[in-house]
Formats: C-alpha cells, structure tokens, sequence
C-alpha cells in the first residue's frame, strides 16, 4: 500500500457574525448565525467523466460502499478551523 498526504488551506472572508462552536462531539462547527451551522470536513467527491465538463459529486448513492472505502483509507485527520479577526 501506499501513503496518500494530501494538505489543503482554506481561507475565507466571512460576515462578522459567524461563531465558532464545537457539536456534541467536540467536532468545531460555524454557527452561521441564523439557524444554520457549517461543517468543513472532509468529503470525497466523485465522478465518472473525466473531462473539462466533469460534474463532480459527493452523493455516492450509486456506490457507497466504494465511498464507505475511501473514507475507511483514511488513517489521520486533523482539520484546524479559527476565526481570525482584522484589526
């Protein structure tokens, strides 16, 4: 087997209202303040076109279990979310 790292950075611009709040896992979540909460994990997307056009998805009703197996590879995850505020 082989070892797959894979390192994204996000940063967004984001209303001043928007909180971070930890779920009853201890999971950070973004509490959009109205009702609604964000969770920025990771989730596979898929396709069976590989072109400019692809329609990439992450409803994998068509093959979950292959889905089920990408996350099952997954062997550390670490996602760091802060708001920074400007001054």
């Amino acid at each position: 087997m082989k070892k797959l790292n894979i390192t994204i950075t996000l940063g967004m611009e984001v209303p001043d209202h928007w909180e971070l709040i930890k779920d009853e896992d201890g999971i950070e979540i973004v509490d959009l303040g109205d009702g609604r909460y964000l969770d920025l994990t990771f989730t596979p997307m898929m396709t069976d076109d590989y072109s400019e056009n692809a329609e990439w998805t992450n409803d994998y009703l068509y093959d979950y279990r292959f889905a089920e197996s990408i996350v099952d590879m997954v062997t550390e995850y670490q996602a760091i979310i802060k708001i920074l505020t400007a001054h």
